[in-house]
């Protein structure tokens, strides 16, 4: 029994001594290791965030100083001001809205001023208003004294920060009207205080907590603090900030896993550490590879692959927690819709994976045009979408689309070329017009619809009347779709093609017509245009081909000519239509005339004469219609076989009323036939034009004066 006792004693004691002890040794070096780790991680963290925290303050501020500058220098470098000030007696109100009230309404300048020679005060304002025994404190006073305003430099504006009083402020100065007579009379200063509602929007901007200014030395604490100075190395103040400590958040993250670690190595024995620890180390990266998969699938879920931008999914989703914050504390959401302009030449010219690297671009540059709380995302292959809550007017907004519509507008730089596009805006603004999602993007399509069709690169404010000008196009389109099942109201009339004495019809002008049910007679300017919008422009072309090959067959010794609309000249298989219509009505191509604008030789200008070529080897007449609108049309000449000119009616109409007019005619007669094409003017209405058109050379004549559009039977008459 006493062995025994003995025998288990000294196992204990071997026991504690060789597993134990030992086992101890390794925890009090995993504890002391890993908290030193911790602590000196999180200490360095800290340290490096307060650092990249301070280095972003300070540019901030340097922003601010040139943001102000150029602010004080729209109106120094403004003629009606120096105009202005170099009057008798200058017009008080036109200075106080123009200088005083404007900086301070525009950018909160709280103190304008404007000083005479030896810096007398010509002016003053204080937050806007004019101040008029031109007071200003004994602070200010001081800071006119001094070597900011006296320095002998006046050819450069300049600003800095500066102290006056107990306060800190931005000091703006520049000479008025530098270059001109003005030269050095007149100074514009300009004061902006940093209190709390500067450091809040620098703070919003820079990210930052509780930014404070602090004219003496802060107390030690828990806020960071650096030392403001002027360009001149004179301190001004201390700026504070609650700073970021990711390190605390590291520690809390980290602190719990590796104390878990310790535990369960002290509960295991010596034999199974090795093999225990290699398997929670592969249970470790499994996991960590799991949620690194779940992260990724996340961010695809609600991100665009290509620009990282959120897509449509979140941008829906911020764009429906703006309104709700908007209806509850009655703020204003704007929504830009911004398409690209040309995108599809790009694609076209330099490929798919240039289209690509362009919209990347674009992403960057939407990105670095807007506020941190605002949302900028691809909805589609060249659609971006800009969410901006809380917005304080439409001014802001429309501000932000200028620059936009700038930015993007600037070249690209696509494997070594330089390339161009342009963006048109739609706008939409919650609450005015509406505050339901679905609602709000409809109108702001129909914004962008109305900038594109204006002209494009420009944004339009979505307007009542525009959701009025869609729906009746909507409907327009929709009753021309059902005119067109049975063409029922649908008919081609003709106007005749004149020789050049006006006695003789020699051709004639296939021109669509169509009486609506409800509305009468539909001008065509109003419903083509939103055939080619839709697409039925190309059943349309295709119908008054065919019976304009009837008419050929009825009058063979006529050219009739047809109008194709660019949407129908480049639509796939084109030309091998046309020749499939004329062949199965009959009718010879050589007596028909295909009239093209420029319009269509635009987009893509080898397409275009190889389908002009394909269309005259057919035996078709191509004519080159509304000649002379263009920037390019002598070169167009030169490039695509056409085989006539058609004369503006705009330089017909201009006969005998602007000055070279008809020298203009005679020049592009002479140009045409030169290269052996016929020669036909639009629009003539009076004799004397008939005369002048004579005179200048022209093969055949087309207007009023003989006859508009008219049936068939009356054609046949006139024939």
């Amino acid at each position: 029994m006493i062995n025994a006792i003995k025998l288990s004693d000294g196992f204990r004691r071997n026991f504690v001594r060789e597993v134990i002890l030992p086992l101890v040794a390794i925890l009090v070096l995993t504890f002391a290791g890993a908290g030193a780790g911790l602590f000196w991680g999180t200490r360095l963290t800290n340290n490096e965030a307060q650092e990249q925290q301070q280095r972003m303050i300070e540019a901030s501020f340097d922003q601010s100083l040139t943001e102000h500058l150029r602010q004080l220098r729209s109106l120094t470098r403004w003629a009606p001001l120096a105009n202005q000030l170099d009057l008798p007696q200058p017009d008080q109100g036109w200075l106080d809205e123009n200088v005083g009230n404007w900086l301070y309404e525009m950018f909160d300048h709280e103190l304008v001023l404007i000083l005479g020679q030896d810096n007398q005060l010509v002016e003053v304002w204080r937050n806007g208003q004019q101040v008029p025994d031109r007071q200003v404190g004994q602070q200010v006073q001081a800071m006119l004294d001094s070597t900011l305003l006296h320095t002998s430099d006046h050819s450069a504006d300049r600003a800095d920060f500066v102290r006056i009083g107990d306060r800190a402020a931005s000091v703006a100065v520049g000479d008025i009207s530098r270059d001109s007579r003005l030269a050095g009379r007149y100074r514009l200063v300009s004061v902006k205080y940093l209190d709390d509602g500067y450091l809040n929007r620098l703070a919003t901007r820079s990210q930052l907590r509780q930014l404070h200014f602090s004219g003496s030395t802060p107390q030690p604490n828990d806020r960071a603090h650096y030392l403001l100075n002027s360009q001149q190395g004179d301190p001004v103040g201390y700026i504070s900030w609650e700073p970021d400590r990711p390190g605390a958040q590291m520690l809390r993250t980290i602190g719990p896993s590796t104390l878990l670690s310790v535990v369960m190595i002290t509960l295991v024995c010596l034999f199974m550490v090795r093999r225990i620890w290699t398997s929670s180390l592969n249970l470790s990266q499994s996991l960590l590879r799991l949620g690194a998969s779940e992260a990724q699938a996340q961010h695809l879920a609600f991100h665009d692959v290509l620009t990282g931008l959120p897509n449509r999914s979140l941008v829906e989703d911020r764009l429906s927690q703006a309104l709700a914050m908007a209806a509850r504390y009655d703020h204003r959401v704007a929504l830009l819709l911004i398409d690209l302009d040309r995108f599809k030449n790009i694609n076209d010219t330099y490929g798919h994976h240039a289209g690509d690297d362009l919209i990347i671009e674009v992403g960057h540059r939407l990105t670095g045009l807007v506020r941190a709380s605002d949302t900028v995302g691809r909805i589609g292959g060249d659609e971006f979408i800009i969410v901006m809550p809380d917005v304080e007017n439409i001014g802001q907004v429309q501000t932000v689309a200028k620059r936009i519509i700038g930015a993007l507008s600037e070249p690209y730089h696509l494997f070594g070329s330089e390339a161009w596009i342009g963006a048109s805006i739609g706008l939409a603004l919650a609450p005015k017009d509406g505050l339901d999602r679905l609602e709000l993007m409809r109108k702001a399509d129909i914004a962008l619809y109305e900038a594109k069709n204006g002209g494009r690169g420009q944004y339009r404010q979505f307007e009542r009347a525009m959701d009025e000008s869609l729906r009746t196009r909507q409907q327009i389109a929709a009753d021309l779709r059902q005119a067109l099942l049975h063409y029922d109201g649908l008919a081609v009339w003709y106007q005749p093609l004149m020789e050049i004495s006006g006695q003789r019809v020699v051709g004639l002008e296939a021109l669509l017509r169509w009486q609506h049910p409800t509305r009468g007679e539909v001008a065509p300017g109003e419903f083509i245009a939103i055939a080619e919008e839709t697409g039925l422009i190309i059943p349309l072309g295709e119908w008054v081909l065919r019976e304009a090959c009837k008419t050929s067959l009825r009058m063979p010794q006529l050219i009739v000519a047809v109008n194709v609309s660019p949407v129908q000249f480049r639509a796939s298989g084109f030309v091998e239509r046309m020749i499939e219509i004329v062949q199965s009505e009959g009718a010879d191509p050589q007596h028909m005339e295909l009239e093209i604008t420029e319009g269509v030789l635009i987009e893509d200008e080898h397409e275009a004469r190889n389908n002009i070529i394909a269309l005259r080897n057919a035996g078709f007449r191509i004519a080159l219609d509304d000649f002379g609108t263009g920037y390019s049309s002598l070169n167009y000449l030169s490039t695509f076989p056409v085989d006539k000119i058609k004369i503006d009616r705009s330089f017909t109409q201009s006969l005998g009323v602007a000055q070279n007019s008809a020298a203009i005619i005679e020049s592009v007669v002479r140009l045409g036939h030169a290269m052996g094409l016929m020669v036909t003017a639009e629009g003539v209405e009076t004799e004397g034009q008939m005369s002048a058109l004579a005179d200048a050379g022209c093969n055949q004549l087309q207007g009023y004066l003989f006859s508009q559009a008219v049936p068939i039977e009356e054609i046949e008459r006139m024939v």
